[in-house]
């Protein structure tokens, strides 16, 4: 199939950009058919899904269990060779499709509160994809050292003031360039939280191109994780903490509730505690940061002191 077949072009709307994994595949502008301005009727989500489930690549089975095994501490396999799944609903599990957004620009007031995702298939592990090259060079251009994207990938772009508007934007082919402003923009934005300037950040790994590391090199050597209600990683100078609560919407940022401490972290979202524990290693309370955008709640520890965390929560 196609690309093109799943996409719809008017006069509104707004562009986005497919980047095969192929690199002999050409990337490509396309439009897509209506305004989205609220994040609770983001149809363009659904579309990426549909994408992915038409693909039809069969993911390694054994893979996936042990991934889900992994992210829920839960060893389904076992429950399944009990008699406590059955097998059309452990199909039903293994086959669900879904995406991964990967925010690379959050909405800050230095990008003009404009936020660039990479949409993937969540199973692209599973299913052996083969490295996306060109969107794996975007993301590590944009300060993400070692950061590996598999398969086909889509890049939006959204405006989100954090407290009312919210709409997605134009994302072109021109910004597919490593020279594009917005790029720049991301990397000083990542920069920035702690060590002060680009310069500095390309010092501490030893390179003056961030998007030509050799990920043998870096940062995917230090320690991270992944438990069923959230994911971590780290840099040099600070952590990011992805959590997975689903149905989270643009009007719940209200009842999102991050409370940071110097060596203390609390999330609570809706009422429940996602986390209420003690971390690792010390934080610089006042330089953390949260955002919710395109409905993925990220918190960025800010750390006080040099040096990889060994876990995100002490033991």
């Amino acid at each position: 199939f196609a690309v093109a077949d799943f996409a719809v072009t008017f006069t509104m709307g707004f562009k986005y950009v497919f980047v095969p994994a192929s690199p002999n595949d050409d990337m490509q502008e396309m439009e897509y058919e209506t305004d989205i301005s609220e994040l609770e009727k983001d149809t363009f989500r659904t579309f990426v899904e549909n994408f992915f489930a038409a693909a039809g690549q069969t993911a390694d089975r054994e893979i996936l269990l042990n991934q889900l095994k992994e992210r829920t501490g839960v060893d389904i396999k076992e429950k399944a060779d009990k008699g406590e799944m059955d097998d059309k609903m452990l199909d039903k599990l293994l086959s669900a499709s879904s995406v991964e957004i990967f925010p690379v620009q959050l909405p800050t007031k230095e990008t003009g509160f404009q936020a660039v995702s990479v949409y993937l298939d969540d199973k692209g592990v599973a299913k052996n994809l083969e490295e996306n090259v060109r969107v794996s060079g975007l993301v590590q251009a944009c300060g993400y050292p070692g950061q590996t994207i598999r398969g086909d990938c889509f890049i939006g772009r959204v405006f989100d003031d954090t407290e009312d508007e919210w709409r997605r934007m134009d994302f072109c082919l021109k910004d597919c360039s490593t020279d594009a402003e917005w790029i720049h923009t991301t990397k000083l934005q990542r920069a920035n939280r702690k060590s002060g300037d680009l310069q500095s950040m390309a010092n501490s790994i030893g390179v003056n191109n961030p998007a030509r590391i050799d990920p043998s090199m870096l940062a995917d050597a230090a320690p991270k994780g992944e438990t069923a209600d959230y994911s971590w990683k780290q840099s040099e100078d600070e952590v990011e903490v992805t959590f997975k609560k689903e149905g989270l919407q643009k009007g719940d940022k209200k009842y999102v509730k991050v409370a940071f401490g110097r060596k203390r972290l609390r999330v609570e979202v809706k009422e429940e505690v996602i986390i209420d524990s003690t971390l690792a290693g010390n934080t610089t309370a006042d330089e953390c940061t949260w955002t919710l955008s395109d409905g993925v709640l990220q918190v960025t520890l800010a750390k006080a002191d040099e040096g990889s965390w060994p876990e995100l929560l002490e033991a």
